[in-house]
């Protein structure tokens, strides 16, 4: 794709985790405090924690996804995840899916690091889990899993190269986010830091042609009252100008004038 600059593993930024929970906490939510859970062998923790997605206790399936979410960001050399990644991504989906809130929350995180764990080499399984993360992401009733949704979905759109129709698409779904006044920041920080993300790939040309547009969507955030969200939003405005600007200067100038002006008046 045109002024594509595909990301290599472990190095894709954008896509935030500052949210995550200590390793600690997390472990005592997901139904285990021993250590010994967690330390041993790769082999023996992915067997475990896949069999543990099996299990009727909502409990323990999310104590096997965040194993394995924890797992894969451990150990991105680990050759057995990239044998297994399309059990993994099937698990995913189907916490997705069937899951409460917190289930499907995890599942998707485990996508996203599954993603990144397979780098440029995602695509096929991204694409087995596509549908069901774009109709989970509008359909979703917690605002929290569509951020993961959300995240998942562009990390995929992003690593597997996909051409500008397709993503356009992703952003698409990710804006009418930012338009569901009942969305909160749990949903609209990661869906801007995720739409983003995916305006990165695109050629510069393609943005400053639809720069106006953008500015209409992302405008309005810059005053959310949260301020992760405005801050996302300010990052994500400033993307689409930097790339109208590389594209043409006098433009992008102009445009940004008349934004400033705009805002004088009101």
């Amino acid at each position: 794709m045109p002024g594509k600059t595909k990301a290599k593993r472990g190095g894709v930024r954008g896509i935030d985790d500052g949210d995550s929970q200590s390793t600690t906490s997390t472990r005592s939510m997901y139904g285990s405090d021993n250590e010994d859970d967690y330390n041993e062998a790769p082999t023996n923790k992915t067997n475990s924690f896949i069999d543990a997605l099996t299990e009727k206790r909502s409990s323990t399936r999310e104590w096997g996804l965040y194993g394995l979410v924890e797992l894969i960001k451990s150990s991105p050399e680990l050759e057995e995840i990239e044998t297994i990644a399309t059990e993994l991504a099937e698990h995913g989906a189907n916490a997705i899916k069937k899951g409460g809130a917190k289930e499907a929350a995890l599942g998707a995180e485990l996508l996203a690091v599954l993603f990144i764990f397979l780098g440029d080499n995602c695509e096929e399984v991204f694409q087995d889990v596509e549908d069901t993360l774009k109709l989970y992401l509008k359909n979703h009733r917690t605002s929290a899993v569509r951020g993961k949704l959300a995240e998942a979905l562009a990390m995929g759109s992003f690593l597997s190269g996909q051409d500008e129709v397709d993503v356009c698409q992703v952003l698409a779904l990710l804006q009418a986010e930012f338009n569901d006044a009942k969305a909160t920041k749990d949903a609209l920080a990661p869906a801007l830091r995720s739409w983003g993300l995916l305006l990165s790939s695109l050629p510069d040309a393609f943005v400053a042609a639809r720069v106006r547009p953008w500015v209409v969507v992302l405008g309005p955030l810059l005053e959310h009252k949260e301020l992760d969200v405005r801050t996302a939003a300010t990052e994500s405005l400033a993307a689409v100008y930097e790339a109208a600007w590389r594209h043409e200067p006098e433009q992008a100038k102009a445009l940004a004038k008349e934004v400033l002006e705009g805002e004088e008046e009101e």
